[in-house]
């Protein structure tokens, strides 16, 4: 491979979210877990791409996979990194371990093998609301719900910019607050999108506390008690009062348009607090955000410009590109996080540090501890790019001390209703993965310790998840628009966003309608 492909793989990473295409599919999903082989060619998936760690690339014919073995075998021929023909046609058997990943637009049915396996060049009916613009359509890493008065509500998405293994993370999210009596608990995490999920672990961290008191975890993943939580006296925004927008965690959310020029440019909401009273000790900023389709139309586009090409960008950084990471990131740094200015005594803004977290599906809580504050009012500014973040909950808390939290794995995993020992094995066993595919929806359920005392719920799941391509996308095939969303970001979003403007008014509406769902 040369180095401009090198190099275009690091732009997959400067945005953020989950991305994919709902469709309406019909199709029969066979488990990754059961014994087989990847799906055999058909006359329209004749191939299986395997990019090779050495950077070389094998395109099979005709294959199988010998899991005892750990190979996969067939008709083969060769390409070296510069994609120059070495070998035509013939035998090759090549081991699993070597390979950085397979390109393949069947579905397969080999655990070792759909793990890595990037789906490509994949042409399905979509929705109606994805019709005129597939960028708006429904995208999902692992969803998580929880059943509140018998419906389904939504309270976390994994690992959001995880998306190769390269970039496999772990994401921690806050989901519950459990009364003193209740001895178990129970997750419903689902595939929604058309996408090939990886999860290692999905753990509750459980953290017993006093009644009055709350927990909240800062972004290195401490927990922190605290006491009540005071909503702020006064909000206001470029478009006037928003305080109650952001008074409690109810959906009610604070977000604005971007702007029409520059996807990067900032927005200021100031916020004054009454200061707590009678304590001496720090004041932690309690945050509850999401992001909006900003994140979600960039990380499409991305994948637009990729093209036929995506593949082999995945495997560049599969094969571990030097500062690969350093630089993927100039898109999603040229947005940037929700930076926290404080007034001080002097009148004038300190930085306080940043909060946020990737992902447009779910709000979730994170806090931040606030520097010495003075007498009188406290204010707060947030900076942050216009149109990229919606605000449900903004809050100062007192805090009384750390907490500990205690590890809970998951005790059974019901799919259908049916016990499934072969993914309770697999999340509860570190060097395993279970993989899922759309449509795929498993009951976690867990035992709760301190049954005698409240307790704070927070999911904590590690993962990476792969984007099936889309035919659609090819229109917009550019390397050249792809380096620029790495090399110059800056420039990116200016260009880009006339294009987002146009549909960000209804997507909202069709990101929702749209969403996937086999059952």
């Amino acid at each position: 491979m040369t180095r401009r492909f090198c190099l275009l793989v690091l732009a997959l990473l400067a945005s953020t979210g989950c991305g994919s295409f709902p469709r309406t599919v019909n199709r029969t999903l066979i488990r990754p877990d059961s014994a087989g082989s990847l799906a055999a060619p058909t006359p329209t998936s004749p191939f299986l791409k395997a990019h090779l760690k050495s950077g070389e690339v094998a395109l099979f014919s005709a294959w199988s996979v010998d899991s005892s073995a750990g190979v996969v075998s067939g008709t083969a021929l060769r390409q070296d990194i510069n994609r120059r023909l070495v070998r035509g046609d013939g035998p090759v058997r090549i081991a699993l371990d070597s390979v950085a990943l397979f390109e393949t637009n069947t579905i397969a049915s080999h655990g070792s093998v759909v793990a890595m396996a990037i789906m490509t060049g994949v042409s399905i009916g979509m929705t109606v609301y994805c019709i005129q613009n597939p960028k708006a359509c429904f995208g999902s890493c692992p969803t998580f719900y929880v059943k509140d008065a018998g419906t389904d509500r939504l309270v976390a998405e994994g690992f959001s910019s995880s998306v190769s293994p390269a970039l496999e993370a772990t994401d921690l999210d806050a989901i519950a607050e459990v009364e003193a009596g209740q001895r178990t608990f129970a997750l419903e995490m689902r595939d929604e999108a058309l996408e090939t999920h990886n999860v290692r672990w999905a753990d509750l961290l459980v953290v017993p506390h006093a009644e009055g008191e709350a927990v909240i975890a800062d972004r290195t993943g401490r927990f922190l008690r605290t006491g009540p939580w005071a909503a702020p006296e006064q909000c206001r925004a470029p478009e006037g009062d928003c305080q109650l927008a952001v008074a409690a965690r109810d959906a009610r959310e604070r977000f604005s348009g971007a702007d029409s020029t520059d996807l990067a440019a900032r927005e200021v909401v100031e916020l004054t607090f009454e200061r707590p009273q009678g304590r001496a000790g720090p004041t932690a900023l309690v945050l509850g955000s999401r992001q909006t389709l900003l994140s979600t139309f960039l990380f499409y586009q991305e994948l637009a410009y990729m093209g036929r090409e995506a593949g082999s960008w995945f495997a560049a950084l599969e094969r571990g590109v030097p500062n690969a990471r350093a630089s993927a990131l100039g898109i999603d740094h040229a947005l940037g996080r929700i930076e926290v200015e404080v007034e001080g005594a002097d009148g004038a803004w300190h930085p306080a540090g940043e909060v946020g977290e990737s992902g447009p599906l779910a709000s979730d809580v994170q806090s931040l501890v606030l520097p010495p504050l003075g007498s009188g009012p406290v204010r707060v500014r947030l900076r942050m790019a216009r149109g990229l973040w919606r605000l449900d909950l903004v809050a100062l808390a007192p805090v009384l001390g750390e907490a500990t939290a205690l590890r809970v794995r998951p005790t059974r995993v019901r799919r259908a209703g049916t016990d499934d020992g072969e993914a309770l094995g697999r999340l509860t066993d570190d060097a395993r993965f279970l993989t899922t595919l759309p449509g795929d929806a498993l009951t976690l359920e867990y035992a709760l310790p301190v049954p005698e005392r409240r307790r704070a719920i927070f999911l904590e799941s590690r993962g990476y998840y792969l984007e099936w391509m889309r035919d659609e996308w090819l229109a917009d095939e550019s390397a050249e628009r792809a380096m620029m969303m790495m090399s110059d970001p800056a420039r990116a979003l200016r260009e880009l966003a006339p294009a987002f403007k146009r549909t960000e008014a209804q997507m909202e509406a069709a990101f929702w309608r749209s969403r996937y769902v086999a059952r």
